[in-house]
């Protein structure tokens, strides 16, 4: 994983309020959406929802560019590392 994509997407979630989103989590999303999952989907997985409130999961769906911008970092992120 490119070393710029963890901070991208952090940035990303600052909007939400989140002090820390646990980078183990963001791991997680992110291979979801690289093995072609949505955000949406790859937050109802339960390892996400064991680490995060609902109230969060809910805030970040509820923001379309929010999840839109995620997506596309994410999905530029594997094609300029060939993936």
């Amino acid at each position: 994983m490119p070393d710029r994509v963890i901070p991208a997407i952090e940035r990303l979630f600052q909007d939400l309020g989140v002090e820390i989103v646990e980078e183990r989590v963001l791991h997680f999303v992110i291979q979801e959406i690289h093995d072609g999952r949505t955000l949406a989907e790859a937050l109802e997985e339960p390892y996400v929802k064991n680490n995060t409130t609902a109230a969060w999961r809910r805030e970040v769906l509820e923001r379309p560019a929010l999840v839109k911008a995620v997506e596309e970092e994410i999905r530029k992120s594997f094609e300029a590392r060939g993936g």
